[in-house]
This record gives C-alpha cells, sequence and structure tokens, in this order.
C-alpha cells in the first residue's frame, strides 16, 4: 500500500480515490506511517471496501 501526505501536512492518505489524494508536493511511502493521522476519508472507503 501507498501512503502520501501533502508537504506541510501531517495528514496521510492511502486510497488513490480518495479526494484529497495528493498528486503534486507530496511525501510518499510504502509502510505505515508512524507519525501523523490517517485521513478520515480513506479510513470510510477502506472499512466501505470501496478504497482503489
Amino acid at each position: 500500500m501507498t501512503y502520501r501526505k501533502r508537504n506541510g501536512s501531517d495528514t496521510w492518505h492511502f486510497c488513490r480515490n480518495c479526494t484529497n489524494w495528493p498528486t503534486s508536493g507530496y511525501t510518499e511511502r510504502s509502510s505505515k506511517p508512524t507519525s501523523g493521522e490517517l485521513c478520515n476519508q480513506c479510513k470510510a472507503k477502506k472499512r466501505d471496501a470501496s478504497c482503489r
């Protein structure tokens, strides 16, 4: 799974179909972040099995 957050933000996104998925000016990692927060929209999409 890929995690992205906008530079200067503490919120990590992991669903590419999240409306806030960063497409420029971001940091990316392949393991779950140990700091910051996970996006609520991404968590809801994962819970509803609609995360892409």
